[in-house]
């Protein structure tokens, strides 16, 4: 069984993810904002021969911030697990779909890597290399949008007088959700706002998920600390009245 302090540790390792993320991409490799998808072949590849050093150790660094996605995910099916029950069928498709976010951070980041890796690459070849990286990168939305639906659904379904999330936060999730919808169109076009570095399917996408990942964290943070509280109460209790500790699941 989780405990606690086993709780905090992944909810602090998976927020962990932002600020290495950030440095990795946007400092370092200078992906933020992202190169228009209407730069010639000849454009891309100069962007990534000019750039080669910082592109490969800003890649570096986001691919190694993306598995700190594990502890965030764990936690949220935790959480789930709570509201839900331990078998709970969401929680494992929240469990599932979270895992797979983390593989659409870490292999378009590695084709990235590979178009850096040779300098003699063909100015196509660079293009085609950077296309097949930017466009599931911020066009394979549905697996957010289904860990925020699910939770959303787990949030409204717990009916207790005090739930462990509050309902508002479904509706965040909800709204979360359609906020990074927009970037599943960038497959269509190569300019405007739902291109992948357009301002709904880039930005909003990006500022969506920021928030998603901030509120929730504080969220269970404080949720963990509830929980944690009442039972340092029942244990206070049972003690008093030298009965046994209920666990988790029995409460």
């Amino acid at each position: 069984m989780m405990t606690e302090r086993q709780q905090r540790v992944c909810i602090w390792g998976g927020i962990t993810f932002a600020p290495l993320f950030f440095v990795g991409f946007w400092l370092l490799a200078g992906f933020i904002p992202p190169p228009a998808p209407g730069m010639s072949a000849e454009a891309v590849a100069r962007m990534f021969a000019e750039h080669r050093g910082r592109i490969r150790a800003g890649l570096w660094v986001a691919t190694a911030a993306a598995p700190f996605l594990a502890f965030f995910v764990a936690a949220l099916t935790h959480q789930i697990r709570r509201i839900a029950g331990s078998d709970s069928p969401l929680a494992t498709a929240q469990l599932i779909a979270g895992s797979c976010l983390i593989l659409e951070f870490i292999f378009p980041q590695l084709v990235w890597q590979t178009a850096a890796y040779r300098a003699e690459r063909s100015p196509e070849t660079v293009q085609m290399l950077n296309d097949l990286a930017w466009l599931p990168y911020v066009g394979v939305v549905g697996t957010a949008m289904v860990q925020m639906a699910i939770i959303a659904i787990v949030v409204f379904s717990d009916r207790r007088p005090q739930p462990l999330l509050p309902r508002w936060s479904a509706y965040l999730n909800i709204w979360t959700a359609l906020g990074v919808a927009p970037g599943s169109f960038v497959v269509f076009v190569h300019g405007g706002p739902v291109a992948w570095n357009g301002i709904l399917a880039w930005w909003l996408l990006c500022v969506s998920f920021f928030i998603w990942m901030v509120t929730m964290t504080w969220l269970m943070l404080r949720a963990s600390r509830r929980a944690e509280r009442s039972a340092t109460d029942v244990s206070a209790v049972a003690a008093a009245s030298g009965q046994a500790v209920p666990s988790e699941a029995s409460r």
